[in-house]
């Protein structure tokens, strides 16, 4: 199991887009780095370019944690399986940063069940899961506006948080979704029915995955069980 720490940033598609440009350039993680932390100073603020900032947008795109490697590099080499990058982004936050993942469950279900929720019961079942601590409850909110920015969810402050329109997948991303709910969920294989009603994935669009992902097998265990597994 990876450490989860809180998210220590909000995040939004423009400075993902950045990180992502870089780790798909052949060059060293040094260069990568730096030319990722000159980049980010049109975006943020110098100490934020080679601070925290860099360093979380390198553990998602430039040197994710191991278990989430492969799914990454495969990411990085196949944008074109992407139709919405926003899909992709948020896919690899989930599987470097699980504590965001963990914020998405309580999110999605309360979406399945149509019971609203606002922004201070889902700092409240943060803390309740990771600790009452500053940096869970600043976690918390970070989660939140970058679920805005990213534009899967809606609302908040006084009014209830609700979702946005699905992002669009392909079969081949379908996999590759499921690839990153088994890495932060730290589990080896899931149902391929309990994957079109994961919680944490509720602002993707549910289709068939593809079994030519490479980084999963499926196979059927009973005449109607089929599982996912990695490999």
């Amino acid at each position: 199991m990876m450490r989860s720490l809180p998210l220590s940033r909000t995040l939004s598609i423009p400075l993902l887009e950045v990180a992502y440009r870089f780790a798909s350039v052949e060059l060293s993680d040094k260069d990568r780095s730096e030319r990722l932390m000159i980049a980010l100073r049109e975006h943020t603020s110098d100490a934020e370019a080679g601070g925290r900032t860099r360093s979380l947008l390198s553990r998602i795109w430039l040197r994710p944690p191991e278990p989430a490697a492969e799914m990454v590099r495969w990411a990085i080499e196949h944008p074109e399986q992407f139709p919405d990058r926003r899909l992709m982004h948020l896919g690899a936050l989930i599987a470097t940063v699980p504590f965001v993942g963990s914020a998405l469950v309580p999110l999605g279900r309360s979406f399945a069940l149509d019971q609203p929720m606002a922004d201070a019961d889902l700092r409240q079942r943060m803390v309740e899961r990771w600790g009452d601590t500053p940096a869970v409850r600043d976690g918390a909110r970070k989660t939140m506006s970058s679920l805005r920015n990213m534009g899967v969810i809606a609302g908040g402050g006084r009014h209830p948080i609700g979702p946005c329109q699905r992002l669009t997948s392909s079969p081949i991303s379908a996999a590759w979704l499921a690839h990153v709910l088994l890495i932060s969920r730290d589990a080896e294989s899931i149902d391929v029915r309990d994957l079109a009603g994961a919680p944490e994935l509720f602002w993707a669009e549910q289709i068939e995955p593809d079994i030519d992902y490479p980084h999963l097998e499926i196979h059927t265990e009973s005449i109607n069980r089929r599982v996912m597994a990695r490999l």
